[in-house]
């Protein structure tokens, strides 16, 4: 089969690699963006009650790319958040924090999307780019490095040659193993489960995390009198409840929900899904980065996981433009040095504060009970540490890239 010349080939169509994709194709480069899923399935209204909780800086890089225009009423805004740590399960303890969205210069502390709502309109805007040759229902079985460029066999037999390939295939990511890319593992021994419930009472765009000894239970709004939950613990433990019968389900959610929403009614069936702790060694070799869950795949508990993701998108793109208008070989291992640099440390930060968080709130002993009461109570009475908090989930902290400063490049 004949070879075809790009400038980037991506592998990984899901929300991550299809934003780099779009990015990268209305700044004039050629993409080849590679999707194992097909069309049909892609554009399938299927929802499994994934949602998402958008910062400031994802939202403005979305307004960049005119994507939000499509998705905002669908939008959920969320204007509270409330903290607080639960003995048992039906028992909260009287320590809590609260974020309110008048404490931050950045609007609402963050936005609530359906998996479902924004997946679609991404993929409709990259069938639009004429940069973009969109290959779907397509695998990858090898890449190698020849005569400069990085070379892309598909199971097609179809041979694809481009400056860069980019890995956003999702953990476990094979592109990154194909690359020879070690990682540091963590298995938590926990899963979530995750769905959407419908309730009597107005959210009134609050969201909750509540940390039980098992783990965290986030409820997250989501618009009507909705919301999306997000319900951690053992895998043992999620394995047995998302196997009960629809009643019994409810029953166990109606129980740590703690007439939160008042009365509530499932919307969607309920998902599971394992947590671990991945981290890849390094972000770029030759010819070749790795941006989203492909690079780091962290624990839930601050639901910020597609915003690290946005994060790399940004960081690349802008080095990868500006690399290509100066002349450069955007494949070079200086050029892509820049990106690790640039994304390095955000990375661990928030890998190591998730996994810190986790293992402090999520058991019940008593002494950390106490320790996280007094940490709650000391954040909550200093506007100084509770302020750069809001700013580092909104992501306005560090060397920020112009598409999440609403920029273009």
């Amino acid at each position: 089969m004949a070879q075809k010349k790009t400038n980037v080939v991506i592998i990984g169509g899901g929300i991550v690699g299809s934003l780099l994709a779009l990015i990268l194709g209305l700044n004039g480069l050629k993409v080849v963006l590679i999707e194992k899923q097909s069309l049909d399935d892609l554009n399938s209204n299927s929802y499994d009650g994934r949602s998402y909780a958008l910062n400031a800086g994802s939202m403005k890089l979305l307004v960049t790319l005119n994507i939000w225009d499509k998705i905002k009423e669908k939008v959920q805004i969320v204007s509270r958040v409330l903290l607080q740590q639960g003995a048992v399960t039906t028992q909260p303890q009287p320590f809590d924090l609260n974020f309110y969205d008048y404490e931050t210069d950045n609007g609402p502390i963050f936005y609530m999307v359906e998996d479902r709502f924004l997946r679609k309109v991404i993929l409709r805007k990259v069938r639009e780019c004429s940069n973009i040759n969109h290959l779907t229902s397509k695998s990858v079985k090898r890449q190698n490095i020849i005569d400069s460029l990085i070379e892309i066999t598909l199971d097609d037999t179809q041979v694809i040659k481009a400056d860069v390939a980019i890995g956003a295939d999702g953990f476990p990511s094979r592109s990154a193993k194909r690359a020879k890319i070690k990682r540091f593992d963590q298995n938590y021994n926990q899963s979530s489960i995750v769905g959407v419930v419908r309730h009597e009472n107005n959210h009134n765009d609050e969201a909750f995390q509540l940390f039980l000894p098992a783990g965290p239970l986030a409820i997250l709004p989501l618009i009507g009198n909705r919301s999306c939950y997000v319900w951690t613990m053992s895998t043992s433990e999620a394995e047995r409840i998302h196997e009960l019968d629809e009643d019994l389900f409810l029953k166990r959610l109606v129980k740590v929900f703690d007439n939160r929403r008042g009365k509530i009614e499932l919307d969607t069936p309920s998902n599971i899904f394992p947590i671990s702790l991945s981290i890849a060694n390094k972000l770029v070799d030759e010819k070749f980065a790795l941006i989203g869950d492909s690079a780091h795949n962290i624990h839930p508990i601050a639901g910020q996981g597609l915003n690290l993701g946005i994060r790399d998108v940004a960081c690349l793109s802008e080095i990868l433009i500006l690399a290509r208008r100066n002349g450069e070989d955007i494949g070079a291992v200086n050029v892509l040095r820049r990106y690790s640099k640039w994304r390095n440390f955000d990375i661990f930060t928030m890998a190591l504060f998730t996994d810190m968080a986790n293992k402090v709130f999520s058991n019940d002993n008593f002494l950390l009970q106490i320790a996280r009461g007094i940490s709650f109570d000391f954040i909550s009475k200093s506007p100084i540490l509770k302020s750069y908090l809001m700013k580092e989930a909104s992501g306005f902290v560090g060397d920020i890239p112009k598409l999440l400063q609403g920029q273009d490049i």
